[in-house]
């Protein structure tokens, strides 16, 4: 043991592990192709069900096969809806027919890239199911302890967040109420880690705080359990901590802070090193690190209150320039917030959902407790409180955390941080420029002109999808997955105008996605009468009190004009389309919308 708490705490052993770590990680991306088990022309599948997903018509299935896929199947009646849950349960076996089809490759920049992050962890195809049937049920006890307590829970009005808070799985969360958490800071409350690790871990010890040394080995079992169920990073380096943290106590190894991050960093990325883009590993350990760190400033903090705010004030400040660089939004009224909710969920929510799932007869208190976490949130949202800002290059993000961290041990630095923020914040006012961008919305039109610091947006597109060719879906929505992402990353918070070509539904559909959750000075229709998407539309900018015109001449831009040519009316949409001309930085343009020759 003396041996190995020389080696542990020899500097010279992280510098060759860092070493080792670079080489072979650099190798994975380098040498070893990630590619697919499977060829698409394969169309007979023998898989474990992970966990599925029911919206609508719609299921949603992680499937275990020779790799993971994402299968998807449509419901072709209501009795067959009502079946598959008598039917199936996760972990069953079941033999699937259907067509692989690639995940799509995002053609936009600064937008989340799903085809990427699938690729990291291994997952290349989605199953399109035309049947499947089942085999046999899986004996594998995660499986089964999953089942039990889905069985517990399905039934229950508090059933999304149990499931959420506890088994890590949002599926089922109500998708605006997910939308508010993510803009006032609290989503990390869902994501399961150190927090939900020491509710359990306290919970376990005080049960068995007579038998110290069982309570460890069952507390370490626990956990491993747990990380099983829930499979999170954020999870595994919480427990990984845990047993480190443990193994220091007992075998008095003395290991720094540092050293025990640094192990920790070195095991997951030795499972794979893919992990590095994950941006749960990233929040993970840059927060967890930093809060370890300062641990001795932290308990200077007299009261629970005044110490919860210092932590989510430091969490919020060395996670900034990564939600900055992904998200291009900060509310920085968050650590207020989290201050406020985080007491709730890790005092009364989560452990009360722990206790539900035992006693479900609680469901009614824990349900009290979720509508007060909702009303908060809900009233934190209608706080204006965020800023947009444009994505940074990466050199810029690191020179951020040289500033938060000198910052943090000098606190005349942080005042320098706060001259960097409001210079990247009005970053398109200092540094002007002109370009037009064509947004892919997949089916019709988007067009941005961006003029100084004046943005025009030209048709919204709106992708129409069937289920079986059948029924119409319009659930997917451009303008939350792209249009509003990528306008935020460019560092526009505004569309002064929105210019509607005609009233089709690739080119208007999703307007009033835009118009509700994105600040718009004025809309432009095009001559003619309106049809029901523009009726739609309107009743959305009455009750928003924005202006709209339509059948205009010309528009100004700054020392610019957008000509409207089309001069009169048609017996049809597409010819009623407006076609507009203009000229910038030395560039002739025409926007024709769907208009015929």
């Amino acid at each position: 043991m003396k041996k190995l708490r020389i080696i542990l705490n020899c500097n010279v052993t992280y510098i060759l592990l860092f070493f080792l770590l670079l080489i072979i990680s650099l190798y994975n991306f380098l040498f070893i192709e990630k590619k697919s088990k499977y060829t698409k022309e394969e169309r007979s599948f023998y898989c474990i069900i992970d966990k599925y997903y029911i919206n609508g018509n719609q299921l949603k299935l992680n499937l275990s096969c020779n790799e993971t896929l994402i299968g998807y199947y449509y419901f072709k009646s209501e009795s067959e809806h009502l079946n598959f849950n008598k039917k199936y349960k996760i972990g069953d076996i079941i033999y699937l027919q259907g067509t692989l089809e690639e995940i799509k490759e995002n053609k936009n920049f600064n937008i989340f890239n799903y085809k990427k992050y699938s690729n990291n962890k291994n997952i290349f195809y989605n199953l399109q199911i035309d049947n499947m049937s089942y085999i046999k049920t899986s004996s594998n006890l995660i499986y089964q302890i999953k089942n039990i307590i889905l069985k517990r829970i399905n039934h229950l009005k508090s059933f999304p967040y149990i499931n959420a808070l506890v088994l890590g799985n949002k599926d089922n969360m109500d998708k605006e109420l997910m939308e508010t958490y993510k803009n006032i800071g609290i989503m990390h409350l869902f994501a399961i880690s150190g927090m939900h690790v020491g509710i359990i871990i306290s919970i376990s010890t005080f049960l068995l705080k007579k038998f110290k040394l069982i309570s460890n080995i069952v507390n370490i079992a626990i956990l491993i359990l747990y990380y099983n169920l829930v499979g999170s990073i954020s999870l595994l380096r919480a427990v990984l901590f845990f047993i480190i943290n443990l193994a220091d106590k007992i075998f008095l190894l003395n290991l720094s802070v540092l050293k025990k991050l640094f192990i920790i960093i070195f095991i997951i990325l030795m499972i794979n090193p893919y992990h590095l883009f994950d941006l749960g590993f990233l929040y993970s350990i840059i927060i967890s690190g930093s809060l370890l760190i300062l641990k001795k400033k932290i308990n200077t903090k007299k009261t629970y209150l005044t110490k919860t705010f210092y932590i989510s004030f430091l969490a919020f400040l060395v996670s900034l320039p990564i939600t900055i660089y992904n998200f291009y939004e900060v509310n920085f009224l968050s650590s207020l917030y989290n201050t406020i909710i985080v007491p709730l969920v890790s005092i009364i929510v989560f452990p009360l959902s722990l206790i539900t799932i035992i006693f479900p007869i609680l469901d009614w208190l824990l349900c009290f407790f979720i509508e007060i976490l909702e009303m908060l949130s809900l009233f934190f949202y209608s706080i204006d409180s965020s800023f947009i800002f444009k994505k940074p290059h990466f050199l810029v993000v690191v020179f951020y955390y040289l500033v938060i961290f000198i910052g943090l041990n000098n606190k005349k630095f942080l005042i320098f941080l706060v001259m960097i923020l409001c210079i990247h914040f009005n970053d398109n006012k200092i540094f002007k420029s002109n370009y037009i961008l064509f947004i892919d919305v997949k089916e019709g039109d988007s067009t941005l002109i961006h003029s100084k610091d004046h943005n025009i947006l030209i048709d919204t597109g709106g992708t129409i999808t069937y289920d079986n060719k059948k029924a119409k879906k319009n659930e997917y929505s451009i303008a939350k997955n792209t249009t509003i992402p990528l306008l935020k990353s460019l560092g526009i918070s505004k569309i002064d105008t929105l210019i509607i070509t005609h009233g089709d539904y690739d080119h208007i559909g999703n307007a009033k996605y835009i118009v509700e959750n994105f600040k718009v000075e004025k809309v432009i229709f095009n001559c003619g009468e309106f049809n029901e998407l523009e009726t739609d539309l309107i009743k959305v900018l009455d009750e928003k009190k924005i202006p709209y015109y339509s059948c205009i001449k010309e528009l100004n831009i700054d020392n610019n004009k957008l000509y409207f040519l089309q001069t009169k009316e048609y017996d049809n949409e597409n010819d009623n389309s407006n076609v507009i001309y203009t000229e910038l930085s030395g560039y002739n343009f025409m926007f024709m919308g769907d208009a015929s020759s």
